[in-house]
């Protein structure tokens, strides 16, 4: 039994998330900058101080929900920006109360300087794009909003109307009330849990395989974030690439190439050929 739909996650996995996101976490760490009353130097010197302790731990910080990590603070420049404010609002004694953390953090940072993200896509994003719906049923499921990736593909030389696109799925919202999955999962290296109860990104994988009356045996998901693009999928049965990039730690592409059906690609020629042979 052969896979019939491959499912992408966007930023990260087919565009160059590092290089798009420069103006966002510039304007991320004005803004944070602005909300300590901060100089310039003094937010520079702050902020620079918070990633090195990140970086010196890359398993220990990340996307905080509830008191739950849900994404490692390397998945992205977006979430180490967000990783890097929390540290700062604790050290400056500000937003302690969580609920209102989160949600200053998501609906005011996050969403007034994603706005300012580019657009880089990988080397041949487009015959990727282009290979992958000749040979299987494709949809793109992200965290983005939908009319932030039809922009983007629509700046492709080749046109995808046909590619439905699954945006805000949510996937680092954890249900803990679902209990058809395990509360959490270990792995090597990480040095803390792996949640899995996602839900609100399994009833988007579920929608999409009864439409298509499709097994999880029968579905792929490529994503360049392990812990939140491919854990769950793996765990319901599904085959899952990685497209790691430099910020990647050596245990998370191990995690992957480790587990029964996983692969870590280094470019997406490479996601096609495994695609292929699956």
């Amino acid at each position: 039994m052969g896979i019939e739909l491959v499912v992408l996650d966007f930023d990260g996995t087919v565009t160059e998330v590092d290089k798009e996101a420069t103006s966002a976490v510039d304007g991320w760490r004005t803004d944070i900058g602005n909300e300590l009353e901060l100089s310039t130097s003094e937010i520079e010197k702050e902020w620079l101080g918070a990633q090195i302790r990140i970086e010196a731990e890359p398993a220990k910080y990340g996307w905080v929900m509830g008191n739950k990590i849900v994404a490692p603070a390397y998945a992205d420049p977006l979430v180490m920006a967000r990783t890097i404010s929390e540290l700062l609002f604790d050290q400056f004694g500000v937003y302690l109360d969580r609920p209102e953390r989160e949600n200053i953090l998501q609906n005011r940072f996050f969403k007034d300087n994603y706005a300012k993200t580019g657009t880089v896509f990988k080397n041949g994003a487009d015959h990727f794009l282009k290979e992958v719906c000749n040979k299987f049923d494709v949809c793109i499921v992200t965290n983005s909003g939908t009319g932030s990736v039809v922009k983007k593909i629509a700046q492709l030389p080749t046109k995808y109307p046909t590619i439905p696109i699954h945006g805000d799925a949510k996937k680092y919202i954890l249900d803990l009330e679902w209990k058809e999955v395990p509360e959490s999962v270990e792995r090597a290296g990480y040095g803390r849990s792996l949640f899995l109860q996602r839900r609100m990104y399994a009833v988007v994988l579920s929608g999409l395989m009864a439409d298509r009356e499709l097994k999880p045996e029968q579905v792929a998901v490529v994503g360049d974030i392990y812990e939140l693009d491919l854990l769950l999928p793996e765990h319901q049965g599904m085959q899952i690439v990685l497209t790691p990039r430099e910020s990647t730690p050596a245990f998370e592409v191990e995690a992957v190439r480790t587990c029964p059906r996983g692969y870590a690609a280094r470019n997406l020629p490479e996601v096609l050929e495994h695609l292929k042979k699956l």
